[in-house]
């Protein structure tokens, strides 16, 4: 299999569906440049193609088409609740990127989205005039961009970093967190940091990243990334998240993994480290049943309040555990567990 992310997203995408009103934006001719052998499709609404119903988003990962629209409504959302908030009263995300190209077992996407296609919005100054509202409003405002999509994995075609970059830097009053597992550091090396721009890592141990999330770079290369980014004085948070409980064994697993992580990188470098366990909106649990055949679908979860996540027993004992071997390297007060 090719390894390099640019060779994979391009042996994917075979098919580009294109909004006609998104064929007007610079960057959708951009895009299209770099897949000059693939069939484009003029379509009038993304969802003719990304929602339609009776869809296996399990097989359509196998091949995703790529869809090219203009976001017309809802260009911020207020943060859910089994998100990390860093306890900040005015937490938000956007998603001008949907869906992934790893293939995380867990992944709430598979329940959450009707397919596995890619949806790239075009029209992110429109994005950047309705953010600016929204912080002349609240004053301060934490906003994540990547829940829907590990986005950096797509810069390669769909190169939003810059914008992003240079709207952070004008709006002192909103602080961006871009969340990724990916091995797509180098890039950043071009920039210098800024204290509202925020990198959050994604980190497992090994066993997990091998059994549960697939395609995706390894901890080393994680780790790595990291690594070098603190070296450039880049602000950067750990995602100890979700834990994923591997049986009898998941305390020698988190052990090593955490021994490990102390011995790679220097935490008191850190900006934030997040700790959770998995946790997911039942119907999207109920969802993914009906494709996945990972035993982390069908663990026998206990529900609360439409959530179903682990047995209050082992999300202690978890929690507890990694909590307190970070408490010896790390200002608990910058742990944030949910």
């Amino acid at each position: 299999m090719i390894k390099s992310n640019k060779n994979y997203i391009a042996r994917k995408f075979s098919h580009i569906y294109v909004e006609k009103r998104a064929f007007d934006y610079p960057i959708t001719q951009y895009i299209l440049n770099k897949f000059s052998k693939s069939k484009v499709v003029a379509i009038e609404n993304y969802n003719e193609i990304f929602s339609r119903k009776n869809q296996n988003p399990y097989v359509q990962k196998l091949s995703p088409s790529l869809i090219l629209a203009e976001k017309k409504e809802g260009f911020f959302y207020k943060g859910s609740r089994l998100c990390h908030n860093f306890q900040e009263e005015n937490f938000y995300y956007t998603n001008f990127i949907l869906n992934c190209i790893f293939e995380c077992d867990y992944c709430y996407l598979k329940g959450m989205n009707l397919s596995s296609h890619i949806v790239f919005f075009v029209n992110l100054e429109d994005y950047f005039e309705k953010i600016n509202i929204l912080i002349s409003e609240k004053n301060k405002v934490y906003l994540s961009i990547s829940y829907d999509s590990d986005i950096l994995v797509f810069e390669g075609i769909y190169p939003f970093f810059n914008k992003w970059y240079n709207f952070a830097k004008k709006n002192q009053g909103v602080t961006i967190e871009i969340r990724t597992k990916s091995a797509n550091w180098k890039k950043f090396t071009n920039y210098d940091p800024i204290s509202n721009l925020e990198l959050s890592w994604s980190i497992s141990p090994e066993e997990v990243i091998n059994k549960f999330e697939k395609k995706t770079p390894n901890l080393e290369a994680r780790l790595t990334a990291t690594s070098n980014l603190l070296k450039k004085n880049w602000k950067i948070n750990l995602a100890l998240d979700p834990l994923i409980y591997t049986g009898k064994t998941w305390r020698n697993t988190y052990y090593e993994f955490l021994k490990y992580l102390v011995s790679r990188i220097n935490l008191e470098l850190i900006n934030s480290i997040t700790v959770g366990v998995f946790r997911i909106p039942v119907n999207y649990l109920r969802r993914m049943k009906r494709f996945s055949d990972s035993s982390v679908v069908f663990f026998p979860y206990e529900t609360i309040e439409n959530v179903a996540s682990y047995p209050e027993d082992i999300k202690e004992e978890m929690l507890n555990f990694v909590v307190s071997f970070l408490e010896e390297y790390f200002d608990s007060e910058k742990i944030y567990v949910i």
